[in-house]
């Protein structure tokens, strides 16, 4: 296992809880331009939301060099979940069949603040992917609709690069 990507997934997803911390909730329009994005360090393409987002929540969204297996113990070390909850779903974007979680946690390097996380989880070839939408509980449902959409389009986009 590539312990350089291991530990970027687990730096990415820390930095997102941690620009949560000071989100407000932003009453807006529903309606938000996604940018396509290619990351050559973690071998995907997809679609990320505008950097003003960051009022909204916080978006990562990687690769993984291993197992499914592999992964969640790495993302379930940096929360306060002894295990994975059940899934919400499943969702099939344009390259991958993922998995749908969602679920309130405290993030054990950053502090006692619950965040609310979407996770998308899937397998393709040899790596692994998430998708994980960080947002405040009360961010979020003030911006429901608004965030379940970003969300879901990156869902959706996210593909290995080929």
């Amino acid at each position: 296992m590539n312990k350089k990507l291991l530990l970027g997934v687990l730096v990415s997803f820390l930095l997102a809880v941690t620009a949560c911390t000071g989100l407000q909730p932003r009453h807006g329009s529903g309606w938000i331009a996604m940018t396509p994005f290619t990351s050559d360090e973690y071998g995907i393409r997809g679609v990320v939301p505008p950097g003003d987002w960051i009022e909204q929540g916080a978006l990562v969204q990687q690769s993984f060099p291993g197992t499914m297996d592999e992964l969640v113990p790495v993302l379930l070390a940096q929360t306060s979940l002894d295990k994975v909850p059940e899934p919400a779903g499943s969702y099939r974007g344009a390259a991958l069949t993922w998995s749908l979680y969602a679920f309130e946690t405290q993030v054990t390097e950053v502090g006692p603040e619950t965040v609310r996380v979407d996770l998308a989880l899937a397998e393709g070839g040899s790596a692994s992917y998430l998708v994980a939408m960080v947002t405040l509980p009360d961010a979020y449902e003030e911006n429901e609709s608004l965030v379940k959409t970003v969300f879901l389009h990156a869902v959706y986009a996210l593909a290995p690069l080929e």
